[in-house]
C-alpha cells in the first residue's frame, strides 16, 4: 500500500510536536531539513526558446506558485520546460477527447500525457508526497551525519 502523503509542515517536527518516537537529534535534524526547503536566494530561471506561448505560460505560473521555495535551480530550466510542455500537451489532448469521448486512441493519449506530467510533477518537487520526501531525505542525510552508533 502507498505511503500517504504528509504535508511539508508536518515532516518538518511530526504530527505532535517531536514525531513518533523521535529522538531531539531526528527531530533537529527534521526542522534543519525543513529550512533546507525553503529558498534562500534569489534563482532566476530562464525559458528555452523552443517552448510554446502555451507552455510559457505554464512555465510562468509554476515558477510563481514555487517562488520561496528551494526547490528548483538553473539545473532544473529544461526539465521544467518538458513538464510545461506536456502540461500544454496534455490539454490539447483533453481537450479532443471532449469533443469525441468514445475515440479509445485519443483517450490512451490523454492517460500517457497524464503520467508523463504527473511523473514530472513528482520529480520536480510539485506534489505533498515529493516535497515530504524530500524533507526526509535532508533531515536523514543530517542524522547519518551524527549517528551515535557510527564508530
Amino acid at each position: 500500500m502507498p505511503t500517504k502523503p504528509v504535508a511539508n509542515e508536518l515532516m518538518s517536527v511530526g504530527g505532535k510536536n517531536g514525531g513518533k518516537h523521535w529522538t531531539a537529534a531526528e527531530v533537529e535534524a527534521r526542522q534543519a531539513a525543513s529550512e533546507g526547503v525553503k529558498r534562500k536566494g534569489k534563482i532566476t530561471l530562464k525559458a528555452p526558446v523552443w517552448l510554446s506561448p502555451e507552455a510559457l505560460k505554464v512555465w510562468r505560473r509554476m515558477l510563481r506558485q514555487v517562488e520561496g521555495l528551494d526547490l528548483l535551480d538553473n539545473l532544473d530550466e529544461n526539465v521544467l520546460a518538458i513538464y510545461c510542455d506536456a502540461v500544454v500537451k496534455y490539454q490539447e489532448a483533453s481537450r479532443l477527447v471532449g469533443i469525441n469521448p468514445l475515440d479509445e486512441e485519443r483517450v490512451k493519449t490523454v492517460q500517457a500525457w497524464a503520467r508523463l506530467v504527473a511523473a514530472y510533477a513528482d520529480k520536480l518537487g510539485f506534489t505533498p508526497a515529493s516535497r515530504a520526501r524530500l524533507v526526509k531525505k535532508k533531515a536523514d542525510e543530517i542524522i547519518d551525519g551524527f549517528s551515535e552508533f557510527d564508530e
